[in-house]
């Protein structure tokens, strides 16, 4: 009999010792993982800090086209000068952008971003989103003589996380720009431009549309068939004090290259289009500016548009032109610029000038390439379908221009997260 009780005393204090034991694993196990991930959310602030409340070096990395993703030594998206936190400066954000159809001259690729940001061990995503998004879709088209334009617009308002917004107010302006063609197919001179206003108020699932078909049926009716005609959109979408803009080549169907980049002054677009030399009086006019000040507040849509030049770096032979100074130091800082881009520069950019229309030809047709500098960044390192263990996620909100936009970083450890 003391002998079993003595047994049965071992047994429990042997289930006690692995109960106490299988305890204290636990503790250390949690007490690890909270450290890891406090260390993980400490890295995540140290970053988003630098990313939105820095400048880079050097500071004028945004607009300068001597600095390289190689020469750039600091990295940091604040606007140098500015007077208050979170505002972020496009031209900086511009670098990060690469359009499918028309890669960045001068991207800043994100293994070049883990280096610059001391990441390398490390994944991480970048998103930088308008906090309203305004999805631009052609709806109908209008066909006069050998021109096709797109006459109606569906458009769709979303938020930061892509939810459709009901009750948003749209206004769409429609910009014909009448030019008379010279001698040669190479030049024009701008006669008139008509701005075509038409709001709307999205939906339950933020969607509306706009048709313009007979408002364009009776502007061509009192026009002449030997002009050239270019055509775009620019959209406001403004709820609950929230204001976005968008802009659309309204010509750009049918795989016409209209899209393009602004570093600093100078232009980057498909070396396939044609640069016109468009003039208005005596001046060369060969782009519009969009004036953001009155697009932000109750627009002047008439006063809205800023023509302005635009000098090509390419000769009447196709030639890149070395003899130009400005056009001389683009080729030598981005020598392939000369064979995959058009290149040109604009002698003025307006600060708070959103987007650009350039006037151009595309296989002997009228077309307006829509340059935005409000890009919507998604970047990753170490894939966006990277699963993780363990991740921090911060968002922060910002401003670019006047507009409200979502920072947000999500980082992990690269050994807990392989796609």
């Amino acid at each position: 009999m003391e002998a079993t009780l003595e047994y049965l005393a071992v047994g429990l204090l042997i289930v006690l010792l692995i109960l106490v034991s299988y305890g204290m694993v636990n503790a250390t196990t949690s007490t690890v993982a909270t450290t890891y991930e406090e260390q993980l959310y400490t890295i995540a602030e140290r970053v988003m800090d630098k990313l939105i409340l820095t400048p880079g070096y050097p500071v004028d990395w945004g607009t300068n086209i001597q600095v390289t993703p190689d020469t750039l030594q600091d990295f940091g998206l604040a606007l140098y000068g500015a007077r208050s936190p979170y505002i972020v400066d496009p031209d900086k954000v511009m670098r990060l952008a690469n359009l499918s159809t028309l890669p960045n001259p001068l991207l800043l690729n994100t293994t070049r971003l883990a280096q610059l940001l001391n990441l390398e061990d490390y994944g991480f995503r970048l998103r930088i989103t308008p906090m309203l998004l305004i999805n631009i879709t052609p709806a109908g088209y209008y066909y006069y003589q050998s021109y096709t334009f797109i006459s109606a617009y569906d458009f769709l308002v979303t938020n930061y996380y892509g939810l459709g917004i009901p009750n948003a107010n749209i206004t769409a302006m429609y910009v014909v720009v009448r030019v008379q063609p010279g001698a040669s197919n190479t030049e024009g001179d701008v006669e008139a431009k008509t701005i075509l206003t038409k709001t709307c108020l999205t939906n339950a699932v933020g969607k509306c549309r706009i048709d313009y078909t007979s408002d364009l049926a009776s502007y061509f009716r009192q026009q002449k068939p030997d002009k050239w005609f270019y055509t775009f959109l620019i959209a406001r979408a403004e709820w609950q004090g929230f204001i976005s803009v968008a802009g659309y080549a309204s010509t750009s169907q049918g795989g016409v290259p209209a899209e393009g980049y602004i570093i600093g002054n100078y232009v980057f677009v498909n070396k396939d289009i044609n640069s016109p030399v468009i003039r208005r009086g005596n001046r060369n006019a060969g782009a519009v500016l969009v004036k953001d000040d009155l697009l932000q507040a109750v627009p002047e849509y008439q006063d809205l548009l800023n023509f302005t030049t635009v000098t090509w770096c390419r000769d009447s032979s196709g030639n890149f032109r070395n003899d130009d100074p400005l056009c001389n130091n683009a080729g030598r800082v981005l020598p392939s610029a000369k064979q995959w881009y058009l290149v040109g520069y604009i002698q003025y950019v307006e600060p708070l000038s959103s987007h650009i229309f350039i006037f151009a030809q595309f296989r002997g047709n009228p077309v307006a390439i829509v340059i935005s500098r409000l890009p919507n960044i998604d970047i990753a390192y170490g894939g966006k379908t990277a699963l993780p263990a363990n991740s921090v996620t911060l968002r922060r909100v910002c401003t670019i221009y006047s507009y409200p936009y979502v920072v947000e970083l999500t980082i992990w450890r690269r050994v807990e997260g392989f796609p």
